[in-house]
């Protein structure tokens, strides 16, 4: 049976290596034996791993883990500068994650069929491992991945099975004790989802102001999430460390990857803590009641605790399953969370807007009946400052007249950097702003996707930017990946001008074209800000010109083959 395991001769001679002679006769006589118990097989394993000394052999359990495990070779060709640096973590974190948690996962990973897809020993790999399966469902809506492997990751946002609903019900009756009586509350049998850190228990309960009996749902941290959650962030800050000491290794030298890491760490300690995604919660509440199209779920204060969050029951699809056989369905849903997720929040009155940073489907659902868009799980949000939403805004519209000048000013208001005093840095924005740009077909036109993989490529390139810009970043991505799911093209950019033009419209025109309208809209555009960048568009015909000419000029005659490929490809050949 051993040929039908993952327990190929090299991986055994590599465990052998690092038995103590007692262990390794026991293994080598039961792996030679002609018909194998596989629970024998399974005990013995347990027994041989858990006798090796871990904290000797690091480097050699880091080695073993990435052969069992070789997930830098999943990184897709455009990041290719990343695999070294996966390949490194994937093997430290394996050579320093406790022994109890480490070794039922080996043998796991011994025991699997030959066959059984990289993909999907990954999945089974992390398998209550809530912080890197959080990480999982970030890197899962790149649009990069193969497709395989993006299905894989899709997983965890809906597929996860680390508790049983037992498990969970006993949480709640344990923390809720007689509360449970008093509202005469009625638990469910059964899951209704589970995530990374939480799993979801439906309820009925007596409402005291209404006095009905109301649906809810409850969401439980997982029981043993405190104590692996601890170890995984620690784990990760001592990966930081690593990285950083070891940086001149790694062909993104010029990246903090220090910072990438604590940024990581940081996000993940928000996913635990409860009292504070209620507080969000409750803000978002208030925000969006009076936001057509849109809802959160009330937060039940009787019901929930530290650890325990209780909300209204809300009925609704995931989006990604809304009017299935209606285009126009799709095309609503689709503006409706771009109204809600993204218009809402960079439009926003206050000085401190806050968005939701975690808009996976799974925390998306959609009222068919209401035409409603419902927004779940706050516990990862941030805020953009009326300044940080200004300059967004005018990066936005200066990519789309393609205005280079107004670009840098955009992004060096941005940065975390100072542009102004740092020359090495602003000239190497320029130059990233220059290559955007020379990249860009004259004829397509650009928008607020093009705008954050400039972005991208400027973070890429060392310059450093606040937390809550890089988060409103990655919201922006992950709805993307979102977005293209419910429909293959979605335009943001008329969605966003269209709500813009409404919501001032309704307001007072006079009000909105001086940036003072009432209620909660608000264009964040200064007055030069209205004054240049009209004046911007009227030479933006003339400067694609210039543009197109300068890049023809620099590359030649195989440039000019390509462009008219891109502009009319029938006459390519």
């Amino acid at each position: 049976m051993i040929e039908d395991t993952f327990l190929d001769g090299d991986l055994i001679e590599q465990i052998v290596q690092l038995l103590p002679e007692e262990r390794t006769a026991a293994l080598i006589d039961l792996m030679m034996q002609e018909e194998i118990d596989p629970a024998a097989l399974e005990a013995e394993l347990h027994c041989t791993l858990v006798s090796i000394d871990l904290a000797q052999h690091r480097d050699r359990i880091g080695a073993l883990v990435n052969q069992i495990m070789p997930l830098e070779t999943l990184v897709p060709d455009v990041y290719d500068a990343w695999r070294p640096i996966i390949h490194d973590a994937v093997a430290y974190v394996g050579a320093h994650l406790s022994a109890r948690r480490l070794v039922p996962k080996l043998v796991k990973q011994m025991l699997l069929p030959l066959d059984v897809p990289l993909e999907q020993r990954l999945i089974i790999l992390i398998a209550q491992m809530p912080s890197f399966q959080k990480i999982g469902q970030i890197v899962a809506r790149n649009p990069n991945l193969d497709p395989a492997f993006q299905a894989e990751l899709s997983r965890l946002e809906n597929a996860i099975e680390d508790i049983t609903p037992v498990e969970i019900r006993a949480e709640v009756q344990r923390q809720l004790g007689a509360l449970l009586e008093t509202y005469q509350v009625e638990l469910q049998d059964v899951i209704l989802a589970e995530a990374s850190v939480s799993a979801t228990l439906r309820f009925r309960w007596l409402n005291p102001a209404t006095r009905l009996r109301e649906a809810g749902v409850f969401k439980v941290l997982k029981p043993y999430i405190n104590e692996y959650f601890s170890e995984e962030l620690e784990l990760i800050g001592d990966l930081a460390e690593y990285f950083d000491a070891n940086r001149h290794n790694y062909p993104l030298a010029e990246v903090d990857l220090r910072e990438v890491f604590e940024d990581i760490r940081h996000l993940l300690k928000r996913e635990v803590d409860f009292p504070n995604e209620q507080a969000n919660l409750t803000a978002a509440y208030d925000r969006y009641k009076s936001v057509s199209g849109a809802r959160v779920p009330r937060l039940i204060t009787e019901l929930s605790t530290p650890t325990i969050t209780a909300i209204t029951a809300e009925a609704g699809v995931k989006v990604t399953e809304a009017f299935p056989n209606s285009l126009w369905g799709r095309l609503e849903v689709a503006a409706r969370m771009i109204e809600a997720l993204i218009a809402v929040p960079l439009f926003a009155r206050e000085e401190e807007a806050f968005f939701h940073a975690d808009p996976h489907a799974g925390n998306l659902l959609f009222d068919e009946d209401k035409r409603e868009l419902i927004m779940l799980d706050w516990a990862l949000t941030e805020c953009l400052t009326t300044e940080q939403r200004r300059y967004l805004l005018v990066l936005v519209l200066a990519v789309v007249l393609r205005d280079e000048q107004h670009m840098f000013k955009a992004i060096a208001a941005l940065s975390a950097d100072d542009l102004a005093r740092d020359q090495a840095k602003a000239e190497i924005t320029r130059r990233q702003i220059a290559h955007f740009i020379g990249q860009q077909c004259p004829t397509t036109p650009l928008g607020i996707a093009d705008a954050i993989a400039l972005v991208d490529d400027v973070v890429l390139s060392g310059i450093r930017f606040p937390a809550s810009l890089l988060m409103f970043r990655k919201a922006l991505f992950t709805l993307d990946g979102v977005l293209h799911h419910i429909i293959s093209k979605v335009w943001v950019d008329p969605v966003l001008a269209g709500y813009a033009l409404k919501q001032g419209l309704d307001a007072a025109p006079l009000l909105a074209l001086l940036g003072l309208t009432a209620g909660n809209f608000r264009l964040p555009l200064s007055l030069g800000d209205r004054l240049a960048l009209p004046w911007s568009a009227l030479f933006f015909g003339p400067r694609v010109w210039l543009q197109t000419a300068a890049r023809l000029r620099a590359k030649g005659l195989p440039e000019v083959r390509r462009l008219l490929n891109q502009l009319v490809p029938e006459r390519a050949d």
